[in-house]
């Protein structure tokens, strides 16, 4: 089964892979504080009522519904700033398991009343995503090794 979390060399890539998918683009370099990483997923993903926490991010994007897309992929380049600013390690942890729990939790989806989402989550390849993934035992995979 391919994990949750992708990691590719160049968005000519993904964009061939995920053509008829909304691509989210988070720049890590416009989000190297957590508060502008939520600051730039609030307005790339048009989240309403956003409260700046990770239970809220968490919410969220475990939600959606506000969004008529219904396959889209969470891509962040410039992996190697982002939120690079922040003091406490745990909390990048707790982002990304965020992003990997919620791509897997669409998998599972079978609520009736809940539009199904496809979310994947791609990084853009840096060592210290890939330092960051391994370091919170998060499996990935080369967007380019897929079959």
């Amino acid at each position: 089964m391919t994990p949750n979390i992708l990691i590719c060399q160049s968005e000519r890539e993904l964009e061939a892979r995920y053509a008829d998918y909304f691509i989210a683009h988070i720049d890590g370099q416009k989000a190297t504080t957590l508060r502008q990483f939520y600051e730039v997923m609030a307005d790339i993903l048009e989240i309403p009522d956003f409260g700046f926490t990770l239970e809220t991010l968490n919410e969220a994007l475990n939600d959606l519904q506000w969004l008529e897309d219904e396959r889209i992929v969470l891509y962040f380049t410039n992996t190697h700033e982002l939120i690079s600013k922040e003091r406490d390690p745990a909390k990048v942890g707790n982002v990304l398991n965020i992003l990997d729990a919620t791509a897997e939790d669409w998998k599972w989806v079978d609520d009736e009343g809940l539009d199904k989402k496809d979310i994947v989550i791609v990084f853009e390849d840096s060592p210290r995503i890939r330092k960051m993934l391994e370091s919170e035992n998060i499996d990935f995979e080369m967007l380019g090794e897929l079959d």
